[in-house]
């Protein structure tokens, strides 16, 4: 399994504008190479004599991104962009002096004009993940900018394990008051003052005129953490867990059931923890006792009118999927997968 990561360089003023015209340069001989294939009934290399090292090079890599682009495109039938510059990442420990730092973990190599060396620090997120057994780092890299800011987008290879046996299954639900709601009486943190802090906090940023995106918001940082101390004790105690199927859930609501499940099922696939998927429907309105839905719930409180059992509602859900089991889930993943939605940073 190959996880995407976004780490943020640090360039100087002059690196930072050899940056930007490095990379105008490449998009605008990718855009011509491609134009120049595309009117062809034969594609093949356009002729790049006299326009330098550089850019004979870069058109020679747009046609090869062109060519391949095209073809995982037929496939998936979506367009394609014009990559990003390709970079080399190089340990902090490898790089001979005067080009050594304190505080930077590596160094991203860019072939331009020459070599040109940028600093780039970790973050929390990857250093859990090159901390598992057998994960390495690519060597390859790819720089963006945005928002003014530069970036490299790297890969992590982690060696996925064998799933571990299963004494116990926990079930879990993900509420809109509590985080998480776990049949053996555990109950994450309330979401509700996370979310009240967030509203107020743009509010006041809006007034005084700062605009900021955040990447990940403090409920996607609390569900992040909760789903990591969860597998942690399913590890410890050799149990499985049982969520909603996210891809059963509707889209406009219930988003954080969606992203807590997704969370779980990589962090699970990375640890070997069986993971299974229950249908979701009437998980909340159906009796764990007696089975029945004739049943009344308000908020937190639930009661089933047909055995008068009465039970926190959370808990009462955990159990209906504790004991709805459809299929196992936790198999070996193909492709590259993100523990850092929407870019990079640490995540809790």
């Amino acid at each position: 399994m190959i996880l995407s990561y976004k780490l943020k360089l640090f360039p100087t003023r002059n690196k930072a504008e050899t940056l930007a015209l490095l990379s105008g340069l490449f998009r605008r001989l990718h855009s011509v190479a491609t134009q120049s294939i595309a009117a062809m009934e034969r594609p093949r290399i356009p002729s790049c004599k006299g326009t330098g090292e550089f850019a004979g090079r870069a058109t020679r890599r747009a046609y090869t991104d062109y060519r391949r682009s095209l073809k995982a495109a037929r496939k998936t039938k979506r367009p394609f962009t014009p990559p990003t510059l390709r970079a080399e990442l190089i340990d902090a420990a490898q790089v001979q002096e005067p080009r050594t730092a304190a505080g930077f973990d590596l160094w991203i190599m860019v072939q331009g004009i020459g070599k040109l060396y940028v600093p780039a620090k970790k973050h929390r997120a990857i250093n859990r993940t090159l901390a598992l057994p057998g994960a390495t780092l690519c060597e390859q890299g790819e720089v963006f900018r945005k928002n003014g800011k530069w970036y490299v987008r790297c890969g992590v290879k982690v060696p996925l394990p064998d799933e571990q046996s299963v004494t116990e299954w926990i079930g879990v639900d993900v509420g809109v008051r509590r985080s998480i709601t776990c049949n053996d009486g555990y109950q994450g943190p309330d979401l509700r003052p996370i979310l009240k802090q967030q509203r107020d906090r743009r509010a006041a940023q809006q007034k005084q005129g700062v605009d900021r995106s955040y990447e990940m918001s403090p409920q996607r940082q609390a569900l992040a953490k909760e789903a990591r101390d969860l597998l942690s004790r399913a590890q410890q105690s050799g149990r499985g867990i049982v969520l909603e199927n996210p891809d059963r859930l509707p889209r406009w609501r219930q988003w954080s059931a969606r992203f807590f499940a997704k969370r779980v099922l990589l962090l699970a696939a990375l640890v070997g923890v069986s993971v299974r998927l229950c249908d979701p429907p009437y998980t909340s309105l159906t009796c764990s006792r007696c089975g029945s839905r004739d049943t009344y719930r308000h908020k937190t409180m639930f009661r089933c009118l047909t055995c008068r059992f009465t039970s926190n509602a959370d808990q009462n859900a955990s159990r209906n999927i504790r004991h709805r089991v459809s299929r196992v889930s936790c198999e070996s993943h193909h492709g590259s997968l993100s523990l850092v939605p929407l870019g990079g940073g640490a995540d809790g």
